[in-house]
């Protein structure tokens, strides 16, 4: 099972992500970042973590709170910025990519569960989560919750409580990747729209193989095969 993460170390890795983000972005001063809730579900931390990840950075003069406004880039030394956190975190690149594979095989493996059991009313439920990803999108906001909520309830459906108690391991997966690749906070909501869609059409359908191999496209694994 997964080792419970420190508050301490929480913070300091939302700290990170919000460093590496304004670098990867090239965000000038003035910069708009993502909301607290947008950090905060992205990340899978509480508010709390957040609202003190962006007070140790306006204590460090990265970023500036407006009340009412939001938190924008502040008047940074980019150089300073970039020194202060690691573009490359190699280990930790290649501890992403092991669960990243892991988190496939789980999704990928349990798929001829999912479209076994699959009820109308979990079918239903996905087909929601993904008009509320569209709603969220024409609003131009985070739909990463409904995006984790969609890869939860695939788990779920498989009625197997031994699965669904992995569950924790695509939560992981999905914070590692923004703490390793901030940018993807900004990644394709059309895209990811379009490919929910695809494993759904095809769950609807009960087609095992094509079920796979949506999934598949959509979880864009280096090398992983089914």
């Amino acid at each position: 099972m997964l080792e419970p993460v420190s508050r301490d170390t929480l913070t300091r890795q939302v700290v990170e992500t919000i460093k590496r983000f304004i670098l990867q972005e090239d965000l000038p001063p003035g910069a708009q970042l993502p909301s607290e809730r947008e950090l905060s579900e992205a990340l899978t931390v509480s508010r709390n973590i957040v609202r003190e990840a962006l007070s140790a950075l306006v204590a460090q003069g990265i970023v500036v709170k407006q009340a009412g406004r939001g938190n924008f880039v502040g008047d940074y030394d980019q150089k300073q910025l970039m020194t202060s956190v690691p573009l490359v975190l190699g280990e930790r690149s290649q501890s992403l990519i092991t669960f990243q594979e892991a988190r496939a095989a789980l999704e990928v493996g349990a798929v001829g569960l999912i479209v076994q059991r699959i009820t109308p009313e979990e079918i239903n439920h996905l087909q929601a989560l993904i008009d509320l990803q569209k709603q969220r999108y024409r609003d131009k906001k985070s739909a990463i919750k409904e995006d984790i909520d969609f890869h939860l309830t695939l788990l779920k459906v498989t009625h197997n409580h031994v699965i669904e108690e992995m569950s924790p391991l695509v939560i992981e997966v999905f914070r590692r990747t923004l703490i390793e690749e901030p940018s993807s906070l900004r990644a394709n909501p059309e895209r990811i729209i379009h490919e929910h869609t695809a494993i759904l059409n095809a769950i609807r359908k009960r087609d095992v193989e094509a079920t796979r191999m949506a999934l598949i496209t959509h979880l864009r694994v280096p090398g992983f095969r089914a």
